[in-house]
């Protein structure tokens, strides 16, 4: 890719984002490591998937683009397929339009690029009312050894059951909202938000690859606005 791309806020934004969702992934691989050499191992069960039926996840606008920017880049004959299937995004119960379910274990689509929400799931820790921890085990997820419990309130009872306190969901979310706490109001499910993130990152990389093309180095005449960049 070349250097013009990469100069601009939007590109900026999803290196940054990439950096929290590599966070997300060290966190959760610590947890479990650590649960594991206490006794309580947890793993999604193979060939699963089923976060991904009767469940659209929503996104930040920075994750759109994200994910526009993959699709565009890497996956471009899978944008087709989504447009195709937008209508079934509104159905009640609709499955994630990326979700392939002739491919179990490997239903997500969109994988690398999958948003926070997504990540999160099945090995994150919430805040309750009260300001606890909580973490419940996925309902396809085996309980404990010898126990039938299934949800855990409160860091001294997180500790004893898995050896550590499972990652907060919400410092992710907040240092995804601090790329852009003006979009902090915009979140939205995926079949909406990646419609406009597909026309943005479009449009960067068709000026990036005509100023790349530009014998005199410079930009055209024509710059992206400053939604685009």
């Amino acid at each position: 890719m070349n250097r013009t791309v990469w100069d601009t806020a939007l590109m900026r934004g999803i290196s940054a984002l990439d950096t929290i969702y590599a966070r997300v992934e060290s966190a959760q691989a610590t947890f479990r490591e650590l649960a594991n050499n206490h006794g309580s191992p947890l793993a999604c069960p193979t060939g699963c998937g089923n976060c991904c039926v009767h469940f659209v996840p929503d996104l930040m606008p920075i994750e759109a683009d994200r994910i526009a920017y993959y699709l565009i880049t890497e996956k471009g004959d899978m944008i087709g397929n989504f447009l195709a299937r937008l209508h079934e995004a509104e159905a009640i119960g609709a499955a994630c339009p990326f979700w392939n379910p002739g491919k179990p274990g490997e239903n997500c689509m969109i994988y690398p690029a999958r948003p926070l929400i997504c990540r999160l799931f099945g090995f994150c820790s919430m805040l309750d009312k009260s300001g606890e921890p909580a973490f419940t085990l996925c309902a396809k997820m085996p309980p404990l050894a010898g126990s039938e419990k299934r949800r855990f309130i409160g860091a001294k009872t997180m500790d004893e059951a898995f050896g550590s306190i499972p990652p907060l969901m919400v410092d992710f979310s907040r240092a995804i909202i601090a790329l852009a706490p003006a979009d902090s109001g915009r979140r939205t499910t995926i079949d909406k938000a990646l419609i406009p993130s597909l026309s943005r990152v479009s449009l960067l990389l068709k000026f990036a690859s005509a100023d790349a093309a530009s014998p005199t180095g410079e930009a055209p005449e024509d710059e992206p606005t400053e939604e685009a960049s």
